[in-house]
């Protein structure tokens, strides 16, 4: 536990820097898009949908104000029979002109370890990168190096990780765009710069604490950096309180950034998950509008069988 309070020191210790990579509020239920080692690990079959509108009223040369707008879809199923896990995630990112889109397929290899689990993953698949060009306001409406409709571009894109977990807590690390894969969206290839996407880590934790039969808390923390230049991107920490593995209700700090409130439930069996979460903006509030909503929807089925019957992990237990 020293060794780990030490590596959290360490990469804290380095200059915050602007994120590359799509921002979620629900990071504690969306773990497949940080980690590829997380496929399976849930020990269930589950479709999940997340959509955020980011900094909600933002006004700015845009017709319709340019804040961001995110979306992630995916699914998750474990393959007990060979101890392994499948992951498949979609995201769509769309900032003012600027279009991100990332498909990627996970797998994961889970190793028993005492009463734990560790988890060894890879994901690869396609980021695309465009630019709206329709949606800009050139200050010279004649210049012969501005496009013309929507250019996107898409390139191979690589990641890895590694997820120890059991009942009560769980840590993970991850790399992702281990490839750096490179975009040049510029008319004039000649002229054009070429636009790297840097290699990102991210590293997260949780843990469960029983503190009634009906209440468990779980602190929960996300740690984010930029490989390349070695810097922080986005750290969050806090906590959800779950009621009687059904209703749960938790709040988070994002440093430099925001504090969110997350409440939701487990309906249906457990099986249907709805929750929702707001931002409200307290670092560089002058350049964002105050508020940010994120919507999460999730649905689990039953565990396949395969010989002995499976364990189904609760709510209560990091998911």
């Amino acid at each position: 536990m020293k060794k780990f309070y030490i590596v959290i020191l360490s990469l804290t210790l380095f200059t915050a820097t602007a994120q590359q990579d799509t921002q979620f509020s629900h990071y504690y239920f969306n773990q497949l898009f940080f980690n590829p080692a997380t496929a399976g690990s849930e020990n269930v079959t589950r479709f999940q949908a997340i959509y955020r509108t980011q900094y909600t009223g933002y006004q700015s040369t845009f017709d319709d104000g340019g804040a961001p707008v995110s979306q992630v879809i995916s699914a998750n199923v474990p393959l007990k029979m060979i101890k392994s896990g499948l992951g498949l995630t979609f995201v769509n990112d769309k900032i003012g002109a600027s279009i991100q889109r990332d498909l990627k397929l996970a797998y994961a290899y889970h190793i028993p370890v005492g009463g734990s689990q560790l988890a060894l993953g890879v994901n690869g698949g396609l980021f695309t990168r465009g630019i709206d060009y329709g949606r800009l306001r050139p200050r010279d409406d004649n210049d012969p190096l501005l496009g013309t409709g929507i250019v996107s571009q898409s390139a191979l894109d690589l990641g890895a990780g590694a997820y120890f977990y059991n009942p009560t807590y769980s840590i993970g690390l991850s790399v992702n765009h281990l490839n750096q894969p490179k975009f040049g969206l510029a008319t004039d290839a000649t002229n054009g710069a070429t636009n790297v996407l840097d290699r990102s880590a991210y590293l997260t934790g949780t843990m469960l604490f029983g503190v009634s039969y009906m209440i468990d808390v779980s602190p929960m923390f996300l740690l984010g950096g930029n490989l390349n230049n070695m810097s922080i991107t986005t750290f969050s920490a806090g906590a959800i309180a779950t009621y009687d593995n059904t209703y749960y209700l938790g709040a988070s700090y994002r440093v430099g950034d925001a504090v969110t409130a997350l409440l939701g439930a487990n309906i249906l069996n457990g099986n249907l998950r709805v929750g929702y979460a707001i931002d409200v903006i307290v670092g560089g509030a002058q350049a964002k509008s105050a508020t940010t909503h994120e919507v999460m929807l999730s649905y689990a089925l039953s565990p396949p069988r395969a010989g002995k019957k499976s364990i189904i992990r609760t709510p209560r237990y990091r998911y």
